[in-house]
């Protein structure tokens, strides 16, 4: 706790210290969490993709400050892109000043295991408020600082106390607190399944009980815990749901992608030269058709092929080439069969 210790005047003019609340508020959030922390992987749609997702879900929070659904779901299947949409409008609504916060769930084994535990999503959620909102964060500041056990209790008692009350208290004073986005993304990847449906439910209450000014946009797969949340009278009445499916539809903007990720490549291996040739029209095509409407693939693909930086990159897409072209002639019809061969070429 030494860290969180500031010097601060008393009455009688004697240097004290003191633990500010604000500082114990961070050290119980996961800064890592967040769409622009360095230690949050980049999943950003390319330019020119998914801008009608994009478009709908920033219109949502910034054309209405009581659209008549607080809650936006977007659910669908692991691959599809969800996380990229998330990341890009998130950066969008912070350069616009209507981004709130920010909170990306993940299992990685590489990232920091705070960000699957549920119990680091409001106090995080709490101290990107309040390098937003002046007002808040005095207010959350002081609370904490006369209890410090706030951010150790359970969720409901952490939405309550860091979130809730804390606007009450400002409201009392006659301070208003201007409507803001709060994203959650993968919700699936949060550790334990009831705790998922706990999550949704007390925002769906905030939202009913109008406690907070706050839109809240969700991000997770179609799992059967959350599903049933989601299906609740009282939680649907207040959610607009959408789904994002694999489709072949999404083959344009798959194209677009990959003809961008290889021109990064080439670009950054000092061989521009090359992209009028490499790769072939007939590469191009194999690969979208192998992606069959899954995002996961095709970047999967880009990322093999780049790293390492050297001068095999050519030859690793071949090799990526020759794997799904033995793979087609014993494809199921899952899209999902096309990336499991995928990923063992590539562990191999």
């Amino acid at each position: 706790m030494a860290d969180l210790v500031s010097s601060i005047v008393s009455a009688n003019g004697m240097l004290v210290n003191a633990v500010l609340g604000i500082d114990i508020l961070y050290e119980a959030s996961d800064p890592g969490a967040v769409f622009d922390s360095q230690d949050h992987y980049d999943r950003r749609c390319f330019p020119g993709t998914r801008e009608q997702y994009i478009a709908d879900i920033t219109n949502w929070v910034t054309e209405s400050a009581n659209p008549p659904s607080s809650i936006y779901w977007m659910r669908g299947p692991a691959g599809v892109g969800k996380s990229a949409i998330a990341q890009t409008c998130a950066e969008k609504l912070k350069e616009s000043g209507h981004l709130g916060a920010a909170f990306f769930f993940t299992v990685n084994k590489h990232s920091n295991p705070l960000r699957s535990n549920p119990l680091c999503l409001f106090t995080s959620i709490a101290y990107q408020l309040t390098t937003a909102l002046p007002d808040y964060r005095a207010a959350v500041d002081e609370r904490i600082s006369k209890d410090k056990s706030l951010v150790e209790k359970k969720m409901p008692s952490q939405f309550k106390s860091l979130i809730v009350e804390s606007i009450r208290e400002l409201e009392k004073q006659g301070k208003r607190i201007q409507p803001k986005a709060i994203f959650i993304d993968g919700l699936d990847e949060c550790v334990g399944k009831d705790v998922q449906a706990e999550i949704i439910e007390i925002i769906a209450s905030s939202v009913r009980e109008r406690y907070a000014p706050f839109h809240w946009a969700t991000f997770s797969r179609a799992e059967p815990r959350i599903v049933s949340a989601f299906k609740q009278d009282n939680i649907t009445s207040v959610t607009h749901s959408i789904e994002l499916p694999i489709s072949r539809e999404a083959d344009g903007e798959i194209e677009m992608y990959l003809r961008g990720g290889f021109k990064n490549i080439l670009d950054q291996q000092g061989f521009p030269q090359l992209l009028s040739s490499w790769p072939t029209y007939n590469d191009i095509r194999t690969l979208v058709d192998a992606a069959d409407g899954l995002f996961a693939h095709f970047a999967a693909v880009l990322c093999h092929v780049a790293y390492p930086p050297d001068l095999q990159f050519r030859e690793r897409l071949q090799s990526v080439l020759d794997t799904l072209s033995d793979t087609g002639e014993h494809a199921a019809t899952s899209p999902f069969s096309q990336l499991d061969a995928l990923y063992i070429y590539i562990m191999e």
